[in-house]
């Protein structure tokens, strides 16, 4: 479940990086405080906009939060204005423009909404609120707040800007796909075969092999062999060894299995990506990081069953801690028979 807001407006400022995954320059942040059943407020969706077309279409914002929230309990908005306005200090950049988006806002439904500028996610940055004056203070180090160090202890990278962010999910070039899908074929055909023979011991090692994988993961080393990768590509092709991955029993093999899924995906030819697509969504979902999850679905080449499933938890602000507890005793389930059937 997501944490309980207990920030100040400046802490909450310092994570903004670590909870979208990079540093952003020229943006419009928002942030949504949902509550909850048990009465707690807590961080719901986070939505980034480029900034200037933020401020010329209010109407696109308001649109595309109330797609995202309107059918949830939104206490309130925080909206972070990322822009380096230092050449022009009479003002807060784009007031008129956020009193029109607020206007607007409101018609929707978001009654509680504050606007705070931040020219940079640097140490020492000046930050103000638009509508109390005296409400301004200096950036904490975004680099060691609690949530950043919490996110690098799981296993995340804070990236320097969006671009590199975004580098996490340029495919391999064709060629190399390809001779992955020479590869992978006739591997997940076997694989395919020993599932309708029940061979529970071949299963056993495939599913070690991937184990193995996400070990040297979480030691930041990913296969680069492309033998290798085709056959955990074809592994995972099969629902089976896909569902015992989904979840990983401690945080840094969550955050590690993230990002060789990821890589996998990067190397995935067609007949495999929606498969891949579908197992880094829920690995990203359930770490409660929905900017990759909605990028990996965004990117997916058709949906699945899986990835509307995803889709519609993060619509919904689904309590990740009950469905992490409920997708960790299936896959446990999923191991013990195919270990107790290997033994056997």
């Amino acid at each position: 479940m997501p944490e309980p807001i207990s920030f100040t407006d400046e802490d909450l400022l310092a994570a903004i990086p670590a909870l979208i995954g990079f540093v952003p320059t020229d943006s419009l942040v928002i942030v949504a405080a949902i509550v909850h059943t048990d009465g707690t407020v807590r961080l719901g969706r986070i939505t980034r906009f480029d900034l200037d077309p933020a401020m010329r279409l209010p109407r696109m914002v308001v649109a595309i939060l109330s797609r995202a929230l309107g059918d949830q309990p939104v206490q309130r908005l925080i909206g972070a204005v990322v822009h380096d306005n230092t050449s022009d200090t009479n003002d807060l950049p784009y007031r008129a423009q956020l009193r029109e988006l607020t206007h607007r806002l409101h018609e929707a439904g978001f009654a509680n909404v504050e606007f705070l500028h931040v020219p940079a996610f640097t140490a020492g940055a000046a930050w103000s609120c638009y509508d109390v004056a005296d409400h301004t203070g200096t950036l904490p180090d975004p680099a060691i707040s609690p949530v950043t160090t919490d996110r690098v202890l799981q296993g995340d990278r804070v990236y320097g800007n969006r671009d590199a962010f975004l580098a996490q999910f340029l495919p391999a070039p064709a060629d190399i796909r390809d001779s992955i899908a020479t590869l992978a074929d006739p591997i997940a055909e076997d694989i395919q075969a020993e599932e309708l023979a029940g061979d529970f011991p071949r299963l056993r090692r495939r599913l070690q092999l991937i184990d193995d994988a996400v070990t040297a993961a979480t030691h930041g080393r990913l296969p680069t062999d492309q033998h290798e990768i085709a056959e955990l590509i074809a592994a995972l092709s099969s629902f089976l060894l896909r569902d015992i991955h989904l979840i990983q029993d401690t945080e840094p093999r969550c955050g590690a299995a993230q990002a060789l899924w990821l890589h996998l995906w990067r190397h995935a030819p067609d007949r495999y990506a929606p498969t891949m697509t579908a197992l880094t969504a829920v690995t990203a979902f359930l770490r409660k990081d929905s900017g990759v999850a909605g990028l990996i679905i965004q990117r997916g080449p058709r949906p699945t069953k899986l990835t509307r499933l995803v889709h519609r938890w993060m619509r919904e602000s689904v309590d990740v801690a009950a469905l992490h507890n409920d997708i960790a005793d299936v896959a446990q389930q999923l191991r013990d028979t195919l270990t107790t059937s290997a033994e056997s």
